[in-house]
């Protein structure tokens, strides 16, 4: 019985991990020429995730001695997945003000 449920956690994780991965890269489509917009993509993507992961071990070393607790690597990549999408919807509504005010560079 105890395993059904760290399993059911675990698939549960799992989702939550592809959900904000595939929000990641929905807020990193790029417009352009196939060609541009696929490496303009993945660019968007992989900084996103890079962003995530280091604020999450940033985080965690400026504060695991003086909280005193102990991330899992489920904890950890939940956490970076989030905070990827967070920053993959900011880019994207920041992209867009610049867009709509003008100022967007070309």
């Amino acid at each position: 019985m105890v395993d059904q449920d760290k399993n059911k956690t675990k698939k549960e994780d799992m989702k939550f991990i592809a959900a904000m991965l595939f929000l990641t890269v929905l807020f990193s489509v790029r417009k352009g020429e196939v060609s541009d917009m696929i490496l303009d993509t993945l660019r968007g993507v992989f900084v996103c995730i890079f962003y995530g992961v280091g604020t999450v071990f940033l985080i965690i070393g400026i504060t695991k001695k003086a909280f005193k607790y102990h991330p899992t690597r489920m904890q950890i990549m939940k956490w970076a997945a989030a905070l990827a999408a967070f920053f993959a919807v900011s880019q994207f509504v920041h992209e867009g003000f610049l867009m709509l005010t003008g100022q967007m560079p070309k």
